[in-house]
């Protein structure tokens, strides 16, 4: 998708004053990746990809996934049943190429940002800058 936010895993990190949140990866899943939880461990979140084309509009994003398991140093992706840290408020380097002050939504595409609304309207953010997304959640619902 041409509207697709460019994200280079390997630089994707949080940013001072973050709020980050440890789960489990629910399926493989790569740092910068759009998540939501879709079960939970006891008081441990599972998180799989979030997707704004799912039928099901509870399955929007929650946050983004800035690491993985720290047993696994340099890794930039995550294997199912492993520890991760999502950001679910504040700033997230790694993309490329946004605007900044624009929203930034989840997209149709799994596992990805867009600068255009989805089929479900979830922004997950702003840019604050051509690289750093300002993580910000909600869904957005639209009235007839």
């Amino acid at each position: 998708m041409a509207n697709e936010v460019t994200v280079t895993a390997a630089d994707v990190r949080p940013l001072g004053g973050a709020i980050v949140r440890r789960g489990t990866a629910t399926e493989a899943l790569a740092f910068g990746d759009p998540v939501y939880v879709d079960s939970a461990t006891g008081n441990i979140p599972n998180f799989s990809k979030a997707d704004a084309s799912a039928v099901d509009a509870l399955l929007v994003g929650v946050g983004i996934v800035v690491a993985g398991n720290p047993a696994n140093p340099g890794a930039t992706s995550i294997a199912v049943g492993d520890p991760i840290d999502v950001v679910t408020h504040g700033p997230v380097t790694g993309y490329s190429s946004m605007t900044p002050g624009a929203n930034i939504w989840l997209s149709d595409t799994v596992g990805r940002l867009s600068t255009v609304v989805g089929t479900k309207s979830c922004i997950m953010g702003w840019a604050e800058s051509a690289s750093t997304l300002y993580v910000n959640p909600m869904a957005v619902i639209k009235s007839v």
